[in-house]
């Protein structure tokens, strides 16, 4: 090959080169969609507390009566039963990745098909600012009680496809999740005569979510997201509680109180919602 040939074929190696940097500089810059929905975002901490252990037992609803509860998954603390108690919940042992929590989180079991599912590892809690005034959130209280309204916040998932109100009845890609909700606002009292009255939802106030002056107090919006393998690609879904309509969550706040003051402080109140979250808030 003449020295001229050679010219001509490197010219045409570095024109090649060229667009194809052209090119994938294009897709980072136009294409960042799913890389910015995946980001962590600041006013926020997550802590992963995998699958405990599965009981009739239920410490808010059904304190002191074992075995009087529908059967509940336990995340978090290991020895959550039905006569646990602020104290016995911090003496005992958590599954969860921050060992400074030792709370108690809990749902119905999840069946598909008829079959008892057993959650993945990868049950992720969330502790948001949740568009409030990210700098005004305030750690729960210590022993606080919440049970979610049944069917209220929650939403269900096949693989990573887009959430939906109802879970599917066919999943092909075999993983099933769900989400729930809790309320973030609260009248100051750790429980209440149905354990559900002292806390509430945030909302829209004058184009701004605040708090209901009846719940002044805001803490962070905890989101539960769990997984699960399923064994078959059809369903349908069923719980231990009765039809999907009836999924909740309870949580009962057994954080080692310093510590999570610390975080919402941390990672809630002087991180602003636009800024990227603190590897040290991430799970």
């Amino acid at each position: 090959m003449t020295e001229a040939s050679q010219l001509k074929v490197w010219a045409a190696v570095l024109i090649a080169l060229g667009c194809a940097t052209v090119a994938l500089l294009v897709v980072l810059n136009t294409a960042p969609a799913a890389s910015a929905a995946s980001r962590d975002h600041g006013a926020s901490f997550a802590v992963s507390c995998p699958f405990s252990h599965r009981a009739s037992d239920d410490p808010i609803m059904h304190s002191g009566h074992p075995g009087a509860s529908h059967s509940h998954d336990f995340f978090g603390n290991r020895s959550t039963n039905a006569s646990s108690t602020y104290k016995k919940l911090l003496a005992a042992g958590t599954t969860c990745s921050r060992t400074a929590d030792k709370a108690a989180y809990w749902m119905p079991t999840v069946k598909w098909n008829g079959k008892t599912l057993n959650p993945d590892r990868q049950a992720v809690f969330y502790y948001r600012a949740g568009g409030k005034d990210y700098k005004k959130v305030k750690a729960f209280p210590a022993g606080l009680r919440v049970v979610t309204p049944e069917g209220k916040e929650v939403s269900w998932r096949c693989g990573q496809r887009t959430t939906r109100r109802g879970p599917p009845r066919r999943c092909t890609s075999g993983v099933l999740g769900v989400r729930i909700i809790f309320p973030d606002c609260s009248n100051g009292k750790p429980d209440s005569h149905n354990h559900r009255a002292h806390m509430a939802y945030s909302r829209e106030i004058n184009g701004k979510t605040r708090c209901p002056s009846s719940h002044p107090i805001s803490v962070p919006v905890l989101t539960m997201n769990v997984t699960f393998s399923l064994p078959t690609p059809r369903g349908p879904v069923s719980l231990s509680s009765g039809s999907p309509s009836t999924m909740h969550a309870d949580f009962f706040n057994a954080w080692h109180q310093q510590s999570l003051k610390f975080l919402v402080s941390h990672c809630i109140n002087n991180v602003p919602p636009k800024k990227p979250r603190p590897p040290e808030c991430r799970a």
